[in-house]
């Protein structure tokens, strides 16, 4: 697939002729004006060809090529930024060059020969910044779900809160397009990070939804803002810290305020984020999904289709019509309990609603080993997973 290349200039002569010289080696798109621009930098985001490079002449009506390039670098912080300037705009090129992450300044009038090969460079240096940060992208995604799978090990409660999560995040993303966000994915296996720092026996209350005290409420109500500080210094998460340090603990207490994201596609991965935290949130409490959705409705802190979407998520996984009996040995990963698994001297190991992980299934083995455990178990089959 050829690399997208993103022509901005207002004088429809000098874009046509750039146009023509690019056009035979590149994937070109030519627009007149910058607030045309960054609408297609806008629609390209998040797809699977991105734009690599964009060209922007210096002297345009609605906003300065200097502009316009910072703007584009908000929207694409990896396409690469040329700028064409004339001698008469060298005092504003001077300050985008020293301001901006611009790559390379051109002169105008330049040569076609030129154009090309500043344009070859740009695609070598976006080749080369696009695989280190695909590369970080999939160790922060593979070691965040070693993290996950620990902590489910370690504590089935965080396990399966968490699991609770990335299904009510998974479905909502699935419905509004919003699937292919890593940050959303980080988000929801990350979001109990912070019961860490919770006696078990809290937590234990916490699930069954037994009163606790003060400074058991208090303590429970501290956990996002805990998992937040965890994870503030880890480059490239600092927005998925943010949207954990936000999401809702407690729903008998007062939501947490939020800033909105100005990214109006981050704002929707937050909300449905945010918004899924709610319903585990309420489910704590007793209150069933319809009344979740109708109160949030009411408040209005949500997008409709946000909340709608996760209502029909939370209805869908808690129907069991296809469930069946299994062993601990024909478990599979993604399979959700139906009711809840008990040791044979009567104690939950796995409760009704978790899902399969390779950590339960162990837990579960060991357990038949060693002490006995219930069976047949009943379970749902395997679904899409986030």
């Amino acid at each position: 697939m050829a690399e997208r290349i993103l022509l901005v200039d207002d004088e429809p002569g000098v874009l046509d002729g750039l146009r023509r010289t690019l056009a035979t080696k590149y994937a070109v798109e030519a627009v007149l004006s910058p607030a045309e621009a960054l609408k297609k930098l806008e629609h390209s985001r998040g797809g699977s060809n991105p734009f690599a490079v964009v060209v922007s002449d210096m002297m345009m009506p609605e906003m300065n090529g200097s502009e316009f390039l910072t703007r584009a670098s908000e929207i694409n912080p990896l396409a690469v930024l040329i700028l064409l300037s004339g001698k008469a705009d060298v005092r504003s090129t001077i300050a985008a060059i020293n301001t901006g992450r611009l790559f390379r300044f051109i002169a105008k009038p330049c040569s076609p020969r030129d154009l090309q090969k500043a344009i070859d460079e740009a695609l070598a240096a976006y080749h080369a910044s696009k695989a280190e940060s695909d590369l970080l992208e999939k160790t922060l995604a593979g070691s965040v779900k070693v993290l996950a799978q620990a902590l489910a090990m370690a504590s089935p409660e965080i396990g399966g809160r968490t699991n609770n999560v990335i299904e009510l995040v998974g479905g909502a993303a699935r419905m509004l397009g919003q699937s292919h966000s890593w940050e959303l994915r980080m988000a929801a296996r990350l979001s109990q990070l912070g019961l860490v720092s919770i006696p078990p026996e809290v937590l234990h209350r916490v699930e069954g939804g037994i009163e606790g005290t003060a400074g058991e409420k208090s303590m429970y109500r501290e956990h996002p803002a805990v998992a937040k500080d965890l994870l503030a210094e880890i480059p490239k998460l600092e927005r998925v810290a943010a949207w954990i340090g936000g999401q809702v603990a407690d729903a008998t207490a007062p939501p947490p305020k939020s800033e909105t994201d100005p990214d109006q596609r981050a704002e929707l991965q937050r909300q449905i984020f945010t918004c899924a935290t709610e319903f585990l949130a309420a489910k704590d409490i007793g209150e069933w999904p319809p009344e979740c959705a109708a109160r949030l409705t009411a408040g209005g802190r949500y997008r409709t289709d946000v909340i709608q979407a996760i209502l029909k998520t939370a209805q869908e996984r808690d129907k069991a019509p296809d469930a069946v009996s299994v062993t601990i040995n024909q478990l599979k990963v993604g399979m959700r309990f139906v009711r809840d698994v008990k040791a044979t001297t009567g104690a939950t190991l796995v409760r009704k609603g978790d899902t399969v992980t390779d950590a339960v299934r162990v837990r579960l083995q060991n357990f038949r080993t060693y002490v006995g455990v219930v069976e047949p178990l009943r379970v749902t089959p395997v679904k899409e997973t986030f």
